[in-house]
């Protein structure tokens, strides 16, 4: 099960920028606490081509640098073997010339894998990364999406692979960090009314239902066929504010035992920038396109995986047509849950 982010994530994902700023208030407090040291390392998992997360990497080296101004910095940039890394390259490398020069690296590996050496962590980040799952629940056959099937055994099926992704996840950041080194997860999330990205509760169309009924369509139409319909399942899950919480309130989860602790958290909704500049421009062609193009960035892998480049192609040209034929009725909301941890002794 490949996962990738398109070619030219950032660019194509404006709301993923605006989470990452609204989480920036809690990475400098991060930093803040850090204590006086020679050597700190940053290290930001699941991050795509990085470009998202450059200016919040800019603030946090300058802060950090004002802390610390004899301290040397390194930035290390992390996310799936899949990914375009030399992308990340390059935007890593964009934080070189800031005071002190800091050092900046890829790991190529998988957050789902150990990344760097235990306990040498100063202050770990991850955005809108930790909802995609390591395998397969299994077969989600009458929706592509688990959170708007209403399929409740297929629904405890993704839960129970999101909880095992999630507490080895936190494990495994658990033994890099440093006692006193801090965790910020920035993550997909959806809250107590049931509301998630591409679910506002009605205000418009649920994004991933209507993903579906083009899907379900190429279908029933013979362009893909019916095992390629099951197949085409966005293999996500959007955790609750209590299941992100869960492995830190259980003395018995890896993390918790390696002294990884809940410091604050909270829910962050921000609105779909592409409707909100489409309310005040009237650019309906622009909309449609927006729109689209940060849907597909995310999920154009799932439909390509199950049936090729050409059925997941048309897939986002009858997205756009139907946003462009009711452009009132289309958004894509975010809601983000922020979790700040500590390693503790």
């Amino acid at each position: 099960m490949a996962i990738a982010m398109t070619t030219g994530y950032s660019s194509q994902t404006e709301g993923a920028l605006l989470c990452i700023e609204a989480a920036t208030d809690w990475a400098l407090s991060c930093v803040d606490s850090l204590a006086g040291d020679r050597h700190y390392i940053l290290i930001d998992y699941g991050a795509a081509d990085g470009g998202t997360a450059v200016g919040l990497w800019q603030k946090v080296l300058d802060r950090l640098h004002a802390n610390h101004p004899n301290a040397h910095l390194t930035l290390i940039g992390n996310d799936l073997p899949s990914n375009d890394n030399q992308a990340l390259a390059d935007n890593l490398a964009l934080q070189i010339p800031r005071p002190p020069k800091p050092t900046v690296l890829v790991s190529a590996r998988s957050f789902y894998e150990p990344s760097v050496a235990p306990e040498t962590v100063s202050f770990g980040f991850s955005a809108t990364a930790m909802h995609w799952l390591s395998a397969s629940p299994g077969p989600l056959n009458t929706h592509t999406h688990v959170l708007a099937s209403g399929d409740d055994e297929a629904l405890q099926r993704f839960k129970a692979q999101a909880m095992k992704d999630w507490n080895h996840i936190l494990e495994l950041r658990s033994r890099e960090l440093k006692v006193g080194g801090r965790l910020l997860t920035v993550n997909l999330s959806r809250d107590e009314q049931g509301l998630y990205l591409g679910e506002n509760g009605g205000e418009t169309r649920n994004v991933h239902d209507q993903l579906h009924e083009i899907w379900r369509g190429m279908a029933d139409e013979k362009l893909i066929s019916e095992e390629q319909y099951r197949s085409g399942t966005v293999n996500n899950f959007y955790k609750s504010p209590e299941e992100f919480m869960a492995p830190l309130k259980d003395p018995n989860s890896p993390a918790h035992r390696n002294g990884l602790r809940l410091v604050d958290q909270r829910t962050v909704y921000v609105k779909c920038p592409y409707r909100r500049r489409w309310k005040e421009n009237g650019d309906t062609a622009a909309f449609a396109a927006g729109l689209m193009a940060t849907i597909r960035s995310w999920s154009r892998h799932s439909f390509a995986n199950a049936a090729g480049t050409q059925a997941a192609d048309m897939v986002y040209q009858r997205l756009e047509k139907r946003i462009a034929e009711a452009p009132d009725e289309w958004s894509l909301d975010y809601v983000e849950h922020h979790q700040m941890m500590e390693r503790v002794g």
